[in-house]
């Protein structure tokens, strides 16, 4: 089952959010925030690319290495750049997928109850 489902309608990206939750006055959020996505999307594409081609370059070099002291450096330098491409990707995908979806979710839920 799913948990956001249970809360209220869930969109799963920008452009459906705003559509439903922004009124008539957001709709260049909207074209806004679909034009971000997109572009984030594109940057998952090319930082996973620089990345895995980095990574190759270092791993040639790790394995190339003279000396002992040289692979541990670029073994510490592949673990960071493996780090870095896996939070990238987990970070645009949260603000690309699950953003959206959770405040659709919460939408109206939250609201503090005032009382007089």
């Amino acid at each position: 089952m799913n948990i956001l489902s249970m809360l209220g309608e869930t969109y799963w990206n920008w452009q459906q959010y705003v559509d439903n939750m922004g009124g008539e006055n957001a709709s260049w959020v909207g074209t806004l925030l679909g034009i971000m996505s997109t572009v984030l999307w594109i940057v998952l594409a090319l930082a996973g690319a620089a990345g895995a081609i980095y990574a190759v370059y270092v791993g040639i070099k790790m394995a190339r290495a003279d000396s002992a002291e040289a692979r541990e450096e670029n073994k510490k330098r592949l673990i960071n750049i493996i780090v870095t491409i896996v939070v990238v990707i987990v970070l645009i995908v949260f603000f690309n997928s699950f953003l959206p979806a959770i405040l659709s979710a919460f939408k109206g839920n939250i609201t503090p109850e005032v009382t007089p």
